[in-house]
């Protein structure tokens, strides 16, 4: 059994201790998240320890990527408009749950929502940011490729549904 399950967000698990070593993010989850529901920016789902204390999370909305972004050997199976996509805005474990999985399964869990939602509305891909050099190797390992970014520096990957 999971030491772990995962909710959607609620006031009513502790945030407070949550530390996955990346300051914008533990900002984000305690100051940020709530209003981004409130407004319908995106959708979080925590991961929730046994004394409900939150242990990792991410979020997901919805957006459209330039077609001349993807590439090549991509284009000759997808549509020559923009791309409806889900994107995964933030993904993070707390440092007590790093290597044991919980990002997988947190991945996992996204992706499990996303092709449902594609079986009903147009979506041909998930994206994601990787925010520093750790989280562009987790993505890579789990078969993202390189979104070709005309933002400067910033990594954006992709995989298809």
């Amino acid at each position: 059994m999971s030491q772990w399950r995962f909710e959607e967000y609620s006031d009513q698990f502790d945030t407070s201790k949550f530390d996955c070593g990346e300051l914008i993010l533990n900002e984000y989850l305690n100051k940020y998240m709530k209003q981004d529901l409130k407004r319908n920016a995106s959708v979080s789902v925590l991961a929730v320890g046994s004394n409900d204390e939150v242990v990792g999370f991410y979020t997901l909305s919805s957006g459209s990527v330039q077609f001349e972004n993807f590439p090549e050997t991509l284009k000759k199976k997808i549509a020559p408009y923009p791309v409806p996509i889900a994107r995964m805005g933030r993904l993070a474990v707390d440092r007590s749950m790093q290597r044991q999985g919980l990002g997988r399964e947190l991945l996992l869990h996204a992706f499990s929502r996303v092709e449902a939602l594609a079986t009903k509305i147009g979506i041909r891909a998930i994206v994601v940011d990787a925010k520093n050099e750790s989280a562009e190797f987790f993505y890579l390992k789990y078969g993202f490729a390189y979104l070709q970014n005309s933002a400067g520096s910033k990594k954006s990957f992709f995989m298809i549904i």
